[in-house]
């Protein structure tokens, strides 16, 4: 009976020896995986960010081109005032004596912009393309002042490009406006004053539009507009 009990003792301490390490490696192997499928989720984010940064610049390099383009436009004698109706974005030529396209291919004031698609919130709409109605997606708006920029009773001329995801939004407003890169997109152009570019969006849902003050001061606005 002697030996019989001491024999039992040292499987016991053996059982509960394995058991411990079984648990520890369980524990060991639940932390790798726990920080394997954080790191995956930081590296998912930082290359989401990092997209839309990239995409972020293109849209203002866009914007810049149209500016430098509509500038030499201007330069060669278009009024600045026709810039709502008369210069072209739609045709590759001028619909009339007095329009002007800016996308001439003579003239080669700007060339149309490709918008990678990880840009826009559907890839399948490209801004400055027209649909299958023949509409352009891309326009100017002379309707509004833009308090703060030029004087704030006569109209300035915006480029507005919609179709922009949320995310490229935001960051536009950072590089353009040191917004915060969590900050809500403006509802409009017009909701913080002496923004001369930036991208605004109806609602946390929609769709961004980018806005560039291309031109002040064209005309009047009309009450209740400004």
């Amino acid at each position: 009976m002697k030996m019989s009990s001491s024999g039992f003792a040292p499987r016991r301490r053996q059982g509960g020896f394995i058991q411990g390490a079984i648990l520890f490696a369980l524990v060991i192997i639940a932390v790798v995986v726990a920080a394997f499928s954080l790191a995956n989720r930081d590296s998912t984010n930082n290359a989401d960010n990092e997209q839309a940064r990239v995409n972020a610049s293109f849209v203002l390099k866009v914007g810049s081109d149209m500016q430098t383009g509509i500038n030499r436009a201007i330069a060669d004698g278009f009024p600045s005032a026709g810039i709502p109706t008369k210069l072209i974005l739609l045709a590759d030529q001028g619909a009339a004596e007095d329009q002007l396209s800016l996308f001439d291919p003579t003239l080669r004031y700007v060339s149309r912009p490709q918008f990678p698609p990880t840009a826009l919130d559907d890839a399948a709409t490209q801004p400055f393309e027209a649909g299958a109605a023949g509409d352009l997606k891309v326009s100017f708006d002379a309707t509004q002042a833009i308090i703060g920029v030029g004087e704030d009773d006569l109209a300035d001329v915006l480029l507005l490009v919609p179709n922009l995801r949320q995310d490229v939004c935001r960051r536009i407003n950072v590089s353009a406006n040191s917004a915060l890169p969590t900050a809500t997109p403006p509802a409009s152009a017009t909701e913080v004053s002496g923004r001369r570019e930036g991208c605004y969006a109806a609602s946390a849902t929609s769709a961004g539009t980018y806005f560039r003050v291309v031109a002040t001061d064209v005309g009047a606005v009309a009450e209740g507009e400004e």
